[in-house]
């Protein structure tokens, strides 16, 4: 799980990023695990949602 949550971060350094490509760029394998880390981590304040883009960055 951390090595998910330093790939999901390392993802989002470089730009604000939609679900699908951040999936695509930290190599995750389990969609609904991956959701469910994303919302964790939004709720702990380490990323954010752009509701309007629809994209993700860091908190």
């Amino acid at each position: 799980m951390l090595n998910d949550r330093d790939n999901i971060l390392s993802a989002l350094r470089e730009k604000a990023l939609k679900v699908r490509e951040i999936m695509i760029r930290a190599n995750v394998v389990n969609e609904e695990a991956y959701q469910s880390l994303l919302l964790k981590m939004r709720d702990e304040g380490v990323v954010k949602f752009d509701i309007h883009s629809g994209r993700w960055l860091l908190g």
